[in-house]
């Protein structure tokens, strides 16, 4: 990748260990540009920490600079500088933006309509439907989903983006060069594949250590104008980054869950403060005029039932059933129960999920 002397320079300042954002930040006001912070370090640097600015000074080679971007091109990294027209515009926005992404995948990251959905790492059955639904459903009408690709809701939102082979972001709390969780390692190359983008502000070499993660939220929310958040317990990281947008200015959305699910009592709490309640798609598309819904108010009238078809169809609209619960139900003979639900399976009215349990699809 080619990179100007003006990027070479703001890269260089981003990579010192240490410096962190806000004294990033704060020397590019005191000198101007990164240049001009090459130019003149000494000792009147050493406000920013003393381990900060012997790192500072002893970077500040021409070797130093030639080992850094050589090791970005030898690891294929791109780094897109908050200089480069394809850092994210949103993210520019908000208070604390990185002063560098590193990317994996495609690096304009300039899109136009993004969307974050994050969540519990051990989400429900119920949890996981939701996010690989409206993730996939985000993506047929050409929104970018971005999340973590942690385990559990992060990676059923990548794989529902992945069903329409569409770009979706992962923000990993590490370089990107490492799979994080280490099981998603066919997950990030799909990612890549699909012309997605694996993104961190994090240098490559830097593990995916706990305190990373907080942080690692910010930008997943500030990427986008609003974050849905499927499930979550409390002080957890999609908890976090409810907090992150609402700080961020962007919109909150919630899927609403059962009162007595421990891992909807936070989210059903976001509701009485203003967040949006999301039921599928269109909650969403409709909020930021991405699209229009059908005319039709329910597609549940196009499916044609008999009387028989409807005892099965319409308890499963509402929960998951056992073929004991359906037979309990119905009170059809098992053969005819079995008949019936092959049919219904083949028409695509109704599905069976993990736990040989059984579901309506609409």
């Amino acid at each position: 990748m080619e990179y100007t002397a003006m990027d070479q320079y703001w890269i260089w300042l981003s990579s010192i260990e240490g410096l962190g954002v806000k004294r990033f930040y704060q020397l590019l006001s005191e000198y101007e540009d990164a240049r001009s912070v090459w130019d003149n370090v000494g000792p009147q640097m050493s406000y920013i920490g003393k381990k900060a600015y012997e790192n500072l000074r002893n970077a500040k080679s021409e070797q130093y600079l030639y080992t850094l971007f050589a090791m970005l091109d030898q690891k294929k990294i791109h780094a897109i500088s908050r200089l480069n027209d394809q850092y994210p515009p949103l993210l520019s926005a908000i208070y604390d933006p990185p002063p560098v992404l590193y990317v994996r995948g495609e690096t304009d990251l300039s899109d136009e309509k993004t969307f974050a959905i994050v969540g519990s790492r051990t989400p429900t059955q119920d949890g996981r439907r939701a996010a690989t639904e409206i993730a996939e459903g985000l993506s047929q009408e050409g929104i970018v989903v971005v999340s973590g690709m942690a385990r559990g809701i992060d990676t059923c939102a990548h794989q529902g983006a992945l069903k329409q082979h569409a770009r979706t972001i992962a923000v990993l709390g590490c370089e990107v060069d490492i799979v994080y969780p280490p099981e998603n390692d066919r997950l990030m190359a799909e990612i890549i594949d699909n012309g997605g983008s694996i993104i961190s502000e994090y240098m490559p070499g830097t593990p995916p250590l706990g305190q990373h993660f907080p942080a690692r939220n910010r930008i997943i929310t500030g990427l986008c104008p609003g974050t849905l958040i499927v499930e979550a317990a409390k002080g957890s990281g999609a908890m976090i980054s409810a907090d992150n947008a609402l700080e961020q200015g962007r919109d909150v959305f919630v899927v609403p869950g059962s009162i007595y699910s421990k891992l909807s009592v936070e989210v059903n709490r976001l509701l009485l403060t203003g967040a949006l309640p999301v039921i599928g798609k269109w909650e969403i598309l409709e909020q930021y005029r991405w699209a229009e819904r059908p005319s039709q108010t329910d597609n549940r009238s196009n499916v044609q039932l008999t009387m028989e078809e409807s005892i099965i169809v319409e308890p499963l609209r509402s929960e998951p059933l056992s073929f004991e619960e359906i037979c309990q139900i119905s009170n059809f003979p098992t053969a005819k129960l079995n008949s019936l639900l092959t049919m219904l399976e083949l028409r695509g009215i109704i599905s069976k999920v993990p736990g040989g349990m059984y579901r309506a699809k609409q």
